[in-house]
């Protein structure tokens, strides 16, 4: 998983990077002037990098627990992890240039990111040891 993490993440990073540019090529005829709308862009903008940057972290980082209980529960939160910078991404293009104050993507995006980093805190304590 570990390898996996860190490859999402430096994906995400890249599109990070790739939405950064699209931005600075595309405003501010992207927003025509709405300043609401460029904020909801620079956030989703933002949430991206924060996702991709929480999956190197986890590539960096993760360490294998015990079997059990701890390990499922772990695995479901990668699992949720990986999946964030995808959903902010979408999020990214199709949500905000609608400029709705409903923004189901983005805060599913995020959801996904917490519940993710908060399955991995029970696996934390209990450590398998390397071999």
């Amino acid at each position: 998983m570990r390898k996996l993490h860190l490859i999402v993440g430096l994906a995400g990073v890249a599109v990070f990077l790739g939405t950064g540019l699209y931005m600075r090529a595309r405003f501010p005829a992207l927003y025509g002037g709405n300043e609401a709308l460029r904020f909801m862009y620079r956030a989703n903008h933002v949430y991206l990098l924060l996702a991709s940057l929480v999956n190197v972290a986890l590539g960096v980082h993760l360490a294998r627990p015990e079997p059990g209980w701890r390990e499922t529960l772990g695995k479901l939160g990668s699992t949720l992890v990986l999946a964030s910078p995808a959903m902010l991404a979408l999020a990214f293009f199709v949500e905000v240039p609608r400029a709705a104050p409903q923004r189901v993507l983005t805060l599913l995006g995020i959801v996904l990111a917490l519940l993710g980093v908060a399955a991995q805190l029970p696996a934390a304590g209990r450590r398998a040891t390397a071999s």
